[in-house]
């Protein structure tokens, strides 16, 4: 007599996929909106440091944390995720603090563009899923 024995969640090391997944424009045109806004971030606090030094790791540490904000909340395949209304928040308030800095760093107007970008396509993602 055989028994079978039920593999645990922690014992299984794959997961099986469910099928191809699809990528959206709207997706990828989010994606390249949010790396927009996090160069732009990063060369404005840069040039605006002052020195070589502190420059780059303010830009550093701006780089890292909008890194992370995205592949923890803002990514599309992230477990927490934050829903639609709370990302148009972190929208609100990440995209303007962008173009505050590039303003500073005659670079408002790409910053502009980019958090359009990222509010309009987070929209038209969000409708098609």
């Amino acid at each position: 007599m055989s028994e079978t024995v039920e593999p645990t969640p922690g014992a299984v090391s794959e997961v099986a996929d469910g099928g191809p997944s699809e990528v959206r424009w709207f997706g990828l045109l989010l994606f390249i909106g949010h790396v927009a806004l996090l160069v732009i971030g990063a060369v404005s606090l840069w040039r605006i440091a002052g020195g070589w030094w502190l420059g780059a790791v303010v830009a550093g540490v701006f780089a890292v944390a909008y890194a992370l904000i995205w592949r923890f909340l803002l990514a599309p395949g992230s477990h927490a995720r934050l829903g639609h209304r709370e990302r148009l928040t972190l929208s609100l308030t990440l995209g303007p603090a962008v173009v505050v800095l590039g303003s500073l760093a005659d670079l408002w107007l790409p910053a502009l563009v980019a958090m359009s970008i990222v509010i309009i396509a987070d929209a038209l993602d969000q409708r098609r899923g």
